[in-house]
């Protein structure tokens, strides 16, 4: 059994980014940027009016100038501006050389001619290259392609830019027991609760869930499944990692030919948490309880997804214990559900109510998992906590330790 540090390093070592590929821009959202992008234009590619008003000679002062025309955003500029001319202009619109800009709320417009009230301001003009030049970087390689960087691209005409895909993910869940949530169980059975949780976890953080199904524990139905499915990147088998006698999740996936990396963590929840390796691909043989899945994803499994996809690992994050459920020490580390919230400038932490790894009542609101050391004496309110968290959330201070 090995700790949840080596388990990390283990999986740091093993899982290299997928290879990228050049993607559809409206594909592209969560994916790490594999090359630079670059401006390909000047931004703005023209000196363009910030206003809606009059464009007339620089240096001109008040007074009346003699309208030619309006230069509408989409058309191109007039070569020249003479003296004593004005261009009726607005927002967007191209501008001629050597002009300044009154706005419409300092001149009166009669419709041939406008007198201007002010003096003409070229504060208002955006100068051709002034925010980028052509060819600068616009975003380098390895950045998280949200909302923003979207349209940073988009400006740059970049429509299939080079990323690492996310990863596609099979999920099997296994068990006799298991019946689907819309069947009344019978006597020992109980419904399948793994494939929704892990479904939405992992179209939570961003990865391809590509199919997903339930077998018997016997090797040959895990085997047909697997071999069944579309390609994927990772195999997620949810129960029967353990060394029981009816855990045959090792045996199916040493047949399908992966070498395992690590059986058993010293964790909890989690413990019975199998690893391994064939290839390009991966798998996790996940213990069956919903609140050991719903830990060991967050703990191992995203670790890895976001490894194949180039994206920074999510942080621990630093909070104060507040009052809360009464924590259980172990001699294994443990990972207690938690809410976090802000007191002022503050992350605090709240323990929620856990009984066992198959209590799921745990897992309703849960921002994250506070890290208990193994130990005699388990933490109390007012202590500094490091916190794994368990939705995408951005601008939590970082724990430095790693």
């Amino acid at each position: 059994m090995i700790s949840v540090e080596e388990a990390w390093a283990i999986l740091d070592q093993a899982v290299p980014p997928r290879p990228a590929q050049p993607v559809d821009l409206d594909a592209c959202a969560g994916c790490a940027l594999a090359t630079p992008a670059l401006a390909d234009t000047d931004q703005p590619p023209f000196d363009r009016s910030s206003i809606d008003g009059f464009a007339v000679p620089e240096g001109s002062g008040p007074g009346s100038f003699r309208v030619l025309g309006e230069i509408l955003p989409g058309s191109p500029a007039p070569a020249q501006i003479g003296p004593g001319e004005a261009w009726r202009v607005f927002t967007g619109s191209a501008l001629p050389p050597s002009c300044a800009l009154v706005m419409v709320e300092d001149a009166t417009d009669h419709g041939a001619s406008v007198e201007c009230h002010a003096p003409p301001n070229p504060d208002w003009i955006r100068l051709r290259g002034s925010t980028v030049r052509a060819g600068d970087c616009l975003l380098d390689s390895g950045c998280t392609l949200g909302p923003g960087e979207l349209a940073i691209l988009a400006s740059a005409g970049i429509v299939r830019p080079t990323v690492t895909p996310p990863p596609r993910v099979l999920h099997l869940t296994t068990g006799r027991e298991i019946v689907p949530p819309a069947i009344t169980p019978g006597p020992g059975q109980i419904r399948n609760t793994n494939a929704i949780l892990i479904r939405q976890l992992l179209l939570e953080w961003g990865a391809i869930p590509v199919a997903s199904g339930h077998v018997d524990e016997s090797v040959e139905s895990l085997i047909h499944a697997t071999r069944m499915a579309p390609p994927h990147d990772v195999l997620l088998v949810s129960g029967g990692s353990s060394v029981g006698a009816h855990d045959r999740t090792p045996q199916a996936l040493a047949d399908l030919g992966y070498q395992p990396r690590f059986q058993a963590v010293a964790v909890r929840p989690g413990k019975p948490l199998l690893f391994a390796v064939q290839g390009a691909q991966i798998a996790f043989g996940l213990p069956g309880n919903p609140v050991s899945h719903f830990a060991s994803f967050h703990l191992f499994v995203l670790r890895a997804l976001r490894r194949l996809a180039a994206l920074p690992r999510t942080p621990l994050l630093l909070a104060r214990l507040a009052p809360g459920a009464d924590l259980r020490a172990d001699r294994r580390e443990t990972f207690w559900p938690c809410t976090l919230h802000w007191d002022g400038p503050t992350l605090l932490a709240r323990p929620r109510p856990w009984l066992d790894s198959g209590d799921l009542t745990a897992l309703p609101g849960v921002d994250g998992l506070l890290r208990i050391r193994p130990g005699p004496n388990p933490p109390t309110a007012g202590h500094t906590m490091e916190v794994v968290p368990t939705r995408p959330i951005r601008h939590w201070r970082e724990s430095s330790n790693r």
